[in-house]
């Protein structure tokens, strides 16, 4: 009530034409004023430091800087699966890269460099290596992740069914496979809906402290491109031969959109300790393009399919100190009527460090 009171006196105590003329005359100047990296500048504080929680389930931060040592583990794998009468699998994945890098963090965004611990300890040229970039922004209300990846030609078979000699399966777990090849990139963006009592941030990027244990529904939609080239002719001769005709294609190339609903919930089982979990299924629409070794069955299709994001965090963090861990992990399945696909990626993190530069209240 006192609010209204006050704006009343201070509306009958100046002409309204001229303090709106006024008001927009300095809105406007102050506009002309700022360049496009001072709105960036703006929006980033907005994105990152803005709060209106409820303090008493979220403590906002208390220090403008941090400095972060974290250890990161790509992971992927990729799964082909005959459907028809001749049910095979083969599963492909590549050693783990492993990364060490020093970051500085502002109002929770983080710069840094890595070292790849692989190419210190490892002997691989230049076709092997790969390309992968993850950015996970956490806001209060609004979160994001980006990914960019493009793998070597390192893989190695991991799993095999259905492949049989004399009754007897066949063990071909671990050996190289230089016949798959993955470039793939997207975004997802999502809305976090009980933001008054749950905090992404405080699992995940470590600039606010979560109180009390709360849950909460998350939304989002997610686009992505994939491109699959798959050369079967690398696959060990005993493979090949018993090979089904529905697994030799050449290449597989899809864009898909989906809409994903799902539940994540922060467990406070202790002082300034955190236990995180977030699964979200997604419906997706998958536009496709098959190439196969005779062009007569190479064709384009439109289906629907279900997707997954995960994520999980195990954190300590005193407003001071913190440590932890932390991991996304992405699944998208691709379904044809002879055949399946599950392309699954992800990043773990373990990470320890420190925040200084005390806010003024």
């Amino acid at each position: 009530m006192k609010h209204w009171m006050f704006l009343l006196l201070l509306a009958t105590a100046l002409p309204l034409k001229a303090q709106t003329s006024e008001t927009t005359d300095t809105l406007k100047a102050e506009k002309r004023g700022k360049n496009i990296f001072t709105r960036a500048r703006d929006f980033l504080i907005w994105y990152l430091d803005y709060y209106d929680y409820d303090t008493a389930y979220i403590a906002p931060p208390k220090h403008y800087y941090t400095f972060m040592m974290q250890h990161s583990a790509n992971f992927e794998q990729y799964t082909i699966r005959s459907i028809g009468d001749k049910r095979q699998v083969l599963r492909f994945a590549p050693d783990h890269s492993y990364r060490l890098g020093a970051y500085f963090g502002w109002r929770g965004l983080f710069l840094g460099a890595s070292i790849n611990m692989n190419d210190l300890f490892s002997k691989r040229n230049g076709t092997n290596k790969k390309t992968e970039y993850f950015i996970n922004l956490y806001g209060n209300k609004i979160g994001a992740d980006f990914f960019y990846r493009r793998t070597g030609n390192d893989f190695k078979i991991r799993h095999t069914d259905g492949f049989l000699h004399n009754n007897t399966a066949y063990n071909f777990k671990g050996t190289d496979f230089n016949g798959l090849k993955v470039r793939a990139m997207g975004f997802n963006v999502y809305y976090v809906f009980n933001n008054n009592h749950f905090s992404y941030p405080a699992a995940y990027s470590q600039s606010t402290v979560q109180k009390i244990s709360r849950g909460t529904l998350v939304a989002g939609v997610s686009w992505s491109r994939h491109h699959l080239d798959f050369k079967h002719q690398f696959l060990p001769e005993e493979i090949l031969t018993e090979l089904s005709d529905d697994l030799k294609f050449k290449q597989v190339k899809y864009l898909d959109f989906n809409i994903n609903l799902g539940y994540a919930f922060n467990w406070v089982f202790a002082d300034n300790w955190l236990l995180a979990v977030a699964l979200t299924p997604a419906i997706a629409y998958k536009a496709s393009r098959i190439t196969t070794e005779s062009s007569t069955y190479n064709q384009r299709s439109h289906n629907i399919n279900l997707d997954f994001i995960t994520r999980a965090g195990l954190v300590y963090n005193n407003n001071r100190f913190f440590a932890g861990a932390s991991a996304v992990a992405h699944i998208y399945q691709y379904y044809q009527r002879n055949f399946a696909l599950t392309d699954n990626f992800g990043v773990l993190n373990i990470y320890a460090g420190f925040n200084f530069g005390e806010r003024k209240k």
